[in-house]
């Protein structure tokens, strides 16, 4: 081989290295510019870190703080005035890992806030990565596309302040890659890093063993059964962390559910709860961002079902098509108070499959995420959304 040739060889070498990790970072920056303007728009500063410090982001700090803790709301400052005596309040009903982080951060000199905010940033930017590797690793038309939806779905606005929606995003792309790379610990790994950041990511502790039992197909059944329960049993100790940690401040293992009773959240019919959001109609962000994530998640279980039926449905192909269904239902479940954007923020990998649409849907996809989203941010940043 010549030298030029050489060379030549090297900078490909190089640029394929390049492509590996400089999207995504564009991505993040793009998208953080486009929350930026909104915040800009809605006449906050995005200079100012307290811009974004409302609602639960204030719920986290006072967490990584103080610790949980709940009381009769008869005892204590009232969260909830209009409740009947014998209820519980406090600040038990958001999950521990992220102010667990933040505390391990303050420890070594960082504000509580700034400490949140690095947790997201990084998040995010490992969130990326990793779906950008789910979609392959190389900048076409196509990727670039795809990896834009992700960073543009409704409720993406969560990816950049401080709450735990990156973290979350970070666990569930990191499941849906190690189980499609068939590496039943780190799925499980990832999966409990969710269930112990956020209630919608729980789901991963059932998708991940299940995707692994349908779509190990290679393996014999003991073998699948033993990775799935292998996976499931961390997945599981994740949350049981969280539980424990309500437990170790409160006293209560039930901490967590007297405090979301408050809010009307628990089991309910999802039609009922559907019903409830869409007789609200524009008048509630929760109708904008269930419309358009149907919109978006519509061609995405088509090419999912097709290319099942084609091929078989493989791990990953479960993975992303539980993700699809879990992240939409589980809101409706849980009620219609629900801030369920922040779930629809945790599709990232769902991507995956919108790839396999035509480019002109798919940019249709990308306009109708920029706008709800773009909407929802510039909500959020008025005080309209929570």
């Amino acid at each position: 081989m010549s030298v030029v040739e050489a060379t030549e060889v090297d900078s490909v070498v190089v640029a394929r290295r390049w492509e590996w990790w400089l999207p995504p970072l564009i991505a993040v920056v793009v998208s953080q510019l486009f929350v930026a303007v909104l915040t800009v728009s809605a006449g906050a500063d995005p200079l100012r870190l307290s811009a974004g410090l409302k609602w639960d982001a204030l719920r986290y700090l006072d967490i990584a703080r103080r610790g949980y803790e709940v009381y009769p709301c008869g005892d204590g400052p009232i969260d909830f005035p209009t409740l009947r005596p014998d209820a519980w309040c406090g600040n038990a009903g958001w999950f521990p890992l992220y102010p667990m982080l933040m505390r391990g951060l303050h420890a070594v000199g960082l504000p509580y806030a700034a400490a949140g905010f690095l947790i997201t940033q990084v998040a995010l930017v490992g969130a990326f990565m990793l779906i950008w590797r789910l979609l392959g690793g190389r900048l076409t038309e196509t990727s670039a596309q795809c990896l834009a939806l992700a960073a543009l779905l409704p409720g993406s606005v969560y990816h950049h302040l401080v709450f735990p929606i990156s973290l979350a995003l970070l666990a569930v792309a990191g499941t849906v890659l190690a189980v499609r790379e068939r590496s039943w610990w780190p799925a499980g790994l990832s999966a409990a890093v969710g269930a112990a950041a956020y209630p919608a990511a729980v789901w991963l502790c059932l998708l991940a063993p299940a995707a692994i039992l349908i779509g190990w197909r290679h393996e014999r059944l003991a073998v699948r059964a033993l990775h799935a329960a292998g996976t499931g049993a961390i997945g599981g100790a994740g949350l049981f962390v969280a539980l424990l940690a309500f437990y170790v401040d409160t006293g209560r293992w039930d901490a967590y559910q007297l405090i979301q009773r408050n809010y009307g959240n628990g089991f309910h019919n999802p039609l009922w709860t559907f019903g409830q959001i869409m007789t609200a109609g524009v008048r509630d962000p929760k109708a904008w961002s269930l419309i358009a994530i149907l919109l978006i998640i519509g061609p995405a279980l088509y090419i999912g079902v097709r290319r099942g039926l084609r091929r078989g449905f493989d791990a990953e192909l479960v993975m992303l098509m539980g993700l699809m269904i879990g992240l939409t239902l589980i809101p409706l479940i849980a009620g219609p108070r629900v801030s369920a954007y922040r779930s629809y923020a945790l599709m990232g990998p769902i991507v995956v499959l919108l790839a396999g649409v035509p480019e002109r849907l798919r940019l249709l996809l990308i306009l109708v995420a920029a706008g709800i989203g773009g909407a929802l941010t510039l909500a959020f940043f008025q005080g309209k959304v929570i």
